[in-house]
């Protein structure tokens, strides 16, 4: 019987394949720790929004206002969280029934230029009759599933608000938003 330098034993093996299963493992959940909760945290952690920058009319966005739901779709192609808010995006004309043309689609900066503090995006704000009652992420948790969102029982009018909510506490995957943005 002729043996190599290479020659192994079936016990060897077997810990060989478990030590780089394990391996294999640990570096996967690094990377998918990583990936996955890049941009997990609270959407407003610097405590931008304020009441004061709550004041924002659909015509500082030049959208004119119409009667019935109008929402602003804050999105940014850099922030991989985009991708994920886009499913919630398609659910206002799927769910919702709201129309194209009740839909806005707008840049951080050019709500930032219109005067309104934008922490982080994906950010939606929606509009009621032209009054906005509701600023934030479209839901909470790392992946922003649409069985998270905050927003269902907003358009079904099952939750009523006391006034406007800045939704700034919440956990999301989001993008921070430089001031200067």
């Amino acid at each position: 019987m002729e043996h190599t330098i290479f020659s192994v034993n079936p016990r060897q093996r077997l810990v060989a394949a478990l030590l780089l299963f394990f391996a294999w493992l640990i570096f996967s959940s690094i990377l998918l720790y990583r990936f996955g909760f890049a941009h997990y945290g609270t959407f407003d952690d610097k405590q931008l929004w304020r009441f004061d920058s709550a004041g924002i009319r659909l015509s500082q966005l030049a959208i004119p206002e119409v009667a019935g739901w109008q929402v602003v779709h804050v999105l940014d192609k850099n922030c991989g969280c985009s991708r994920l808010a886009k499913s919630h995006a398609s659910l206002f004309r799927e769910l919702y029934q709201l129309p194209a043309e009740q839909q806005i689609y707008r840049s951080a900066a050019e709500l930032i230029a219109a005067g309104f503090t934008l922490p982080a995006v994906p950010a939606v704000l929606l509009f009621d009759h032209g009054k906005l009652i509701y600023a934030g992420p479209y839901a909470s948790g790392p992946l922003c599933s649409t069985n998270n969102s905050f927003l269902t029982g907003l358009i079904s009018r099952q939750t009523q608000l006391e006034g406007l909510w800045l939704n700034g506490e919440s956990k999301a995957c989001r993008c921070l938003v430089s001031p200067g943005a």
